[in-house]
């Protein structure tokens, strides 16, 4: 199921914070050249390898965070192997109720794919937008997985979503 939502240039935030980390784990593996600042603002840096990830991954070149280039840094991560414990850059960076985005959806898609192999956990609606039920499926996903139960995706609950979510 794909989205409109996207993040491009100018975004700030969690989101961008652990994918500009993501594109920095391709660098190191000579996948593409930019070194990224991973600060969590999407500024020219990311932009720079973001083109550099989507023409390695074979993907039209555009700049922009969208539903596919997302899915070939994650899925390349799984192949690698990768376990992710990535620091945000700023402590406001979390996903929490009312936001609505690209990185709302993914997690929300993980959730429920989670959620196919461990029967404590349900399916939610996919939607990009972190309303009640989203927060309910997070504080169940932080309750199981002996997290900070807060119904917030902060950096240690993405990092055990993405990481949960790669052993499938």
């Amino acid at each position: 199921m794909a989205t409109q939502y996207v993040i491009k240039r100018g975004d700030l935030g969690i989101g961008v914070n652990k994918l500009q980390a993501y594109l920095n784990m391709m660098q190191q593996r000579n996948l593409i050249s930019t070194v990224n600042k991973q600060d969590g603002v999407f500024g020219p840096l990311t932009e720079t390898a973001v083109r550099e990830w989507q023409r390695y991954a074979g993907l039209p070149i555009d700049g922009i965070i969208n539903y596919n280039t997302w899915n070939s840094l994650v899925d390349k991560l799984r192949e690698l192997g990768v376990v992710t414990n990535i620091p945000v850059a700023n402590r406001g960076f979390y996903l929490s109720s009312g936001q609505q985005g690209l990185s709302v959806f993914k997690m929300q898609e993980y959730l429920n794919e989670i959620a196919a192999t461990n029967k404590c956990l349900r399916p939610i609606p996919v939607d990009g937008i972190y309303g009640p039920r989203t927060v309910a499926a997070v504080q169940q996903y932080q309750y199981l997985y002996d997290l900070n139960v807060d119904g917030v995706i902060g950096s240690m609950t993405w990092d055990s979503i993405i990481n949960e979510r790669n052993k499938l």
